[in-house]
């Protein structure tokens, strides 16, 4: 028996908004319970498309939750009492590509925030806001934006800077967890994109998930996110942060 929390919720009016990008099942990740129950009680007010939250105060229960449902968004804590959040990370992107899988925690540090990037993680937020700011970097989702406390922003761009002579374009991003030079220039050659994986990634670095981007592209949302993974084999890389720096390495994205 899987030992967390069920939360069936109201269909909203979000059914009839057919251009609004529907989340309807999450997972909540999260050892201790006051900010659990604070998150499962502000998810379903920053995104009423939500009618489903699993609650988790462990990994083996989420992994348990996560055996017999997909989600398409998980809040994961990074610290939890049986491990980090990073393999769970990882897993849950790998299962689904489009699935936004945003980093809830208290640490904004280096050594957090870029592995949890590399592990797959499409969003950063800090429990320390207030509810209305959490609640608003969420709704941003909606728009194709990315979930990320100021802080955390802020920490990634500082990581910008030019190094001509590695090949990497003026302007990438070196956390050195994310960026691999090797597996970025040798898969051009050794292990090209078709031109249909090229359309993907382009539509990628430009914010759309995998079922907009399987809209705009004239294919299923399955589809899509098939060429995604083949993407992120190709590639060696993990997440959508890791696509939308190859994109504008690639100059698919200007």
């Amino acid at each position: 028996m899987i030992q967390g929390q069920r939360t069936a919720l109201k269909r909203s009016k979000v059914d009839a908004m057919p251009d609004t990008r529907l989340l309807r099942r999450a997972l909540i990740v999260e050892d201790l319970d006051e900010p659990r129950q604070w998150l499962a009680e502000l998810l379903p007010e920053a995104l009423t498309g939500i009618v489903h939250v699993d609650t988790a105060a462990s990994l083996a229960t989420a992994r348990a939750f996560m055996q017999h449902n997909s989600y398409d968004l998980a809040l994961v804590d990074w610290g939890l009492p049986d491990g980090t959040g990073e393999g769970l990370i990882h897993d849950l992107a790998v299962a689904r590509p489009e699935a936004e899988v945003i980093v809830a925690t208290i640490h904004d540090d280096d050594a957090h925030v870029f592995p949890a990037l590399r592990a797959g993680a499409t969003g950063y937020i800090l429990k320390s806001q207030p509810r209305a700011v959490v609640v608003a970097q969420l709704q941003g989702i909606e728009r194709g934006e990315p979930a990320l406390s100021p802080s955390v922003a802020l920490r990634v761009l500082k990581h910008f800077y030019a190094l001509p002579q590695t090949g990497r374009p003026s302007g990438a991003i070196n956390t050195g967890a994310i960026w691999n030079d090797s597996t970025s220039t040798l898969s051009d050659i050794s292990n090209p994109l078709s031109q249909r994986e090229v359309d993907v990634l382009r539509l990628i670095g430009k914010g759309y998930s995998a079922p907009e981007a399987g809209r705009l592209l004239g294919i299923s949302s399955h589809t899509a996110s098939s060429y995604v993974r083949d993407i992120y084999r190709k590639l060696g890389i993990s997440s959508r942060a890791e696509a939308a720096m190859e994109a504008v390495r690639r100059g698919l994205v200007s």
